[in-house]
């Protein structure tokens, strides 16, 4: 048996800005709607207002009515909205870079950065940061699918825990695009990257030259990363040793890219 499901990817943003990311992100959310989506997947950083230098972190009242927020964006829809990162600080002043997942406007997994990777950016009030030294899970279930989430410079954390089956791995980045892959043969990985330039936004799928456990990092195919279009058809050469492949967008919209993924169960 086979599912087909339709995910979007948020493109905007969230490297200092000239808008609040949020409310690019909450746009995003609320003119998706009408697509239907099973799944929406936004950069790292993309519920800041990170338009100023001196951005300090949400507070726990703050957090709470980002939630609100979230939870008015997504509630009523069936849509798994993966929509990027907020940095959040404690009453004890700890400071943390949390990604939740929200479904049917709850929040049902939520995971930490644990590599720094710029996340300190936003220490403007002498908060320490947390993570370094965490042990995070960053893998759940949601409807049959074993899913797996990296924030940027933890990309190949997934790989380095030993995961070599996820049906979907999402990468959720400012910066970085690139990482291990860690899903099965016929499993792909979802980037929604931040920074403007290069391809910051893309879906592949592996092919029936993946090898699960011959650790395919995607550094080594830097090079397809720098543009921004894909050649869709060059990529699909048959004489062509790749153990992926990238996945043409359905339907492009603004700020907003549309895939139609066939799950193999």
């Amino acid at each position: 048996m086979s599912k087909l499901l339709k995910v979007g990817v948020i493109d905007i943003n969230t490297n200092k800005p000239k808008y609040s990311s949020l409310e690019k992100t909450l746009d995003v959310l609320e003119k998706a709607r009408k697509f239907d989506l099973d799944i929406i997947v936004g950069p790292e950083w993309s519920l800041m207002d990170n338009r100023f230098s001196n951005e300090i972190p949400y507070s726990h009242e703050e957090l709470k009515k980002l939630f609100s927020r979230l939870k008015n964006a997504t509630d009523k829809t069936e849509e798994l909205a993966v929509i990027g990162t907020a940095v959040i600080y404690t009453k004890n002043r700890k400071m943390y870079n949390f990604l939740p997942v929200i479904y049917g406007g709850n929040v049902i997994f939520s995971t930490i950065k644990t590599t720094d990777g710029g996340t300190s950016f936003f220490n403007n009030g002498n908060y320490e940061l947390i993570g370094r030294d965490y042990s995070m899970t960053n893998e759940f279930e949601w409807k049959n699918l074993r899913i797996g989430v990296e924030i940027c410079a933890d990309s190949g954390s997934l790989y380095r825990q030993g995961k070599r089956n996820l049906d979907l791995q999402i990468l959720v980045s400012s910066g970085i695009r690139v990482t291990n892959l860690a899903v099965k043969k016929g499993g792909y990985l979802i980037c929604s990257d931040g920074i403007p330039k290069g391809k910051k936004t893309y879906i592949i799928k592996t092919n029936e030259n993946y090898d699960p456990d011959s650790n395919v990092d995607l550094v080594d195919f830097r090079d397809l990363f720098k543009k921004r279009e894909i050649d869709y058809l060059e990529m699909r050469r048959p004489d062509k040793d790749m153990p992926f492949e990238f996945i043409k967008p359905y339907s492009r919209h603004q700020n907003l890219n549309i895939y139609q993924l066939i799950i193999d169960d």
